[in-house]
């Protein structure tokens, strides 16, 4: 203790002279490279009244956003990028910011719980003050938390708060909080983006190809075009077998878009059971194109798109396609793995470029992404392409959609009264019901404050409520060939396959499908006043196989999942009803 005061303050002189350090490191990038960043950079209009305070990824938002509202609205507004926090240089500080400037918004990405405000916005104030400017007026915010999105409407809300006669002091911008009331509002979506700016997203499955093909065509487009590209790959916390989501822009100029595409010119959905679990044309552009990978029929489109679906395509004067990617890629002995089918239908609808030299391109990519595994794999893919164009199917999308009316649309919302709130932990199914489902439904955004248990205390057994539905095939049995060995079982990843032992008087309570399927069970014992059955979870089964690959007797076989899902649902909801048996077995 008698020393280490003095060694800390020893080190004052090198971080008084690392701002400078920086600035001139700074200048043998940008003469190696043209890019120029200072360490405080402005960005915006000359003469600004209302100026964004903000650092990281979040500054390009609010510079496009800023740019855009002073060439095309005439709003004196602009953005301050901060590179260096530390140490603070209040001089270089001072000097990027307009002499103008009547009110600032400090942004922060992080939350200082009992705080007068976050690191950068006391940074900024006391600054501030110190220097003389404290007519300045001052107010902070939060944003992004968890990744959350930040979008140029977002700062637009931003810009509108520091515009009104007493702004909100302290706010959080991008969620609804109907707790606390700190949220700003967020008006409709605003595009900044350069004209010609083609916007793209891809709905897939994890594991089948949909991003890996993206990746690839954005590579083919960005180096084999004059168009600048864009792609950023959402994933789920499932991987494979979960949603992906591909974000692609592009254009004839530079792109700044550090956030997900909103505005989709070109929707392509790769699994048809989307189409009833998530709202797939949000962010569907008027005049847009619409393509789904699916079995159904032109005629079947009226009973198998959701209602909201079809009024948005009427609304919004989509075009709409359909094709039978999965049949094409089985023909051609792809499997499940469809992506160079739906990417050639994606270069001959979305008018990127022209499409028979994105297809020449796309064959070369496939040659060289495939060579290693043989000029058979090769020749599958390039056969998938040459067979996805006279596989697309055009649908009329009919005029009376647009008055279709959406179930529950009219209710109204809730709000919580201001006041203490008396927190309660959520039971299973509440907490199912009101918070997975919505996010399973990728609709978590939407979800208010008030939904939510401080800490974000998650209860148990909350799995049995998801039914994704993914599987192209699902298996059947056939008991009278089932040994009762429970190897499906066991080799089961998701526990979709189980045994379960009946009495007759339980049996008469099940569906006739159960009981036919039900055999006296092996083993001697106990299990002689039992009847055995392995059933399916239709809805929770992924379509692995590895069930039907390790059962020795081939009792179980693969079926279209639409139809086992009919047959089996009403068996499954009936098996997990009866009791656990486990303690009766003898396991020695």
């Amino acid at each position: 203790p008698d020393i280490f005061f003095q060694c800390v303050e020893a080190g004052n002189s090198f971080y008084d002279g690392l701002a400078d350090l920086f600035e001139e490191k700074g200048k043998m990038i940008q003469e190696k490279t043209g890019l120029h960043f200072a360490l405080y950079g402005y960005e915006g209009h000359p003469e600004a009244k209302h100026v964004i305070v903000v650092m990281g990824s979040a500054a390009v938002t609010c510079g496009e956003t800023a740019s855009f509202l002073s060439k095309h609205k005439g709003q004196r507004v602009g953005v301050l990028k901060v590179r260096l926090f530390r140490p603070w240089d209040s001089s270089r500080f001072l000097a990027a910011l307009p002499k103008t400037t009547e009110r600032i918004c400090v942004l922060d990405r992080t939350k200082e719980q009992g705080s007068q405000g976050e690191p950068l916005l006391l940074e900024v104030s006391s600054m501030l003050h110190a220097s003389a400017h404290s007519e300045m007026v001052v107010i902070g915010g939060r944003y992004g938390l968890g990744s959350k999105e930040f979008t140029p409407n977002i700062v637009l809300s931003i810009y509108e708060n520091l515009a009104k006669e007493s702004p909100k002091p302290r706010f959080t911008v991008g969620i609804d909080d109907d707790v606390t009331f700190l949220s700003l509002p967020v008006g409709p979506w605003l595009n900044v983006l350069p004209e010609g700016t083609t916007e793209c997203m891809f709905y897939g499955l994890g594991s089948d190809g949909t991003v890996g093909a993206n990746k690839s065509a954005v590579k083919m487009i960005a180096m084999g075009t004059e168009l600048h590209a864009q792609a950023y790959f959402e994933y789920d916390a499932k991987k494979s077998g979960g949603v992906t989501i591909s974000h692609l822009r592009f254009g004839p100029k530079p792109i700044h878009a550090p956030y997900n595409v909103r505005a989709a010119d070109y929707l392509a959905i790769h699994k048809p059971s989307y189409v009833a679990n998530y709202d797939m044309t949000r962010y569907m552009k008027p005049n847009g194109v619409c393509v789904i990978n699916c079995s159904w029929s032109v005629a079947e489109l009226e009973t198998k798109l959701p209602p909201k679906m079809r009024r948005d395509l009427a609304t919004r004067k989509a075009k709409l396609y359909i094709i039978d990617a999965t049949q094409i890629a089985v023909k051609a002995g792809l499997g499940k793995r469809i992506n160079m089918i739906m990417q050639s239908v994606f270069f001959k609808l979305s008018g990127v470029m022209p499409f028979e030299e994105a297809i020449e391109m796309l064959k070369k990519s496939i040659k060289k992404m495939y060579g290693k595994k043989g000029d058979k794999v090769v020749q599958m893919n390039i056969d998938g392409v040459d067979a996805s164009v006279s596989g697309i199917t055009e649908c009329p999308v009919p005029p009376s959609w647009a008055e279709i009316s959406v179930p529950g649309e009219a209710g109204e919302s809730t709000q919580s009264a201001k006041g203490p709130r008396k927190i309660i932990d959520l039971a299973p199914k509440q907490f199912a019901d009101g918070v997975q489902q919505p996010c399973n439904n990728l609709d978590g955004n939407s979800l208010p404050v008030s939904t939510f248990v401080p800490g974000g205390r998650v209860p148990l057994g909350t799995s049995q409520f998801e039914k994704r539905g993914i599987a192209i095939n699902v298996p059947k049995v056939d008991m009278d060939k089932c040994t009762q060995c429970n190897k499906c079982s066991l080799i089961c990843p998701h526990a979709a396959v189980r045994p379960f032992l009946a009495t007759g008087q339980e049996l008469a309570k099940a569906p006739a499908a159960f009981k036919d399927g039900s055999r006296s069970a092996i083993g001697g014992g106990v299990l002689d006043n039992y009847q055995y059955r392995i059933q399916v979870s239709p809805w929770d089964c992924t379509g692995c196989e590895l069930c039907v690959r390790i059962c020795p007797a081939d009792a179980l076989t693969l079926g279209p999942a639409e139809k086992v899902i009919q047959e089996e649902e009403a068996n499954w909801n009936f098996a997990v009803t009866l009791p656990d048996r486990g303690d009766e077995i003898d396991k020695t």
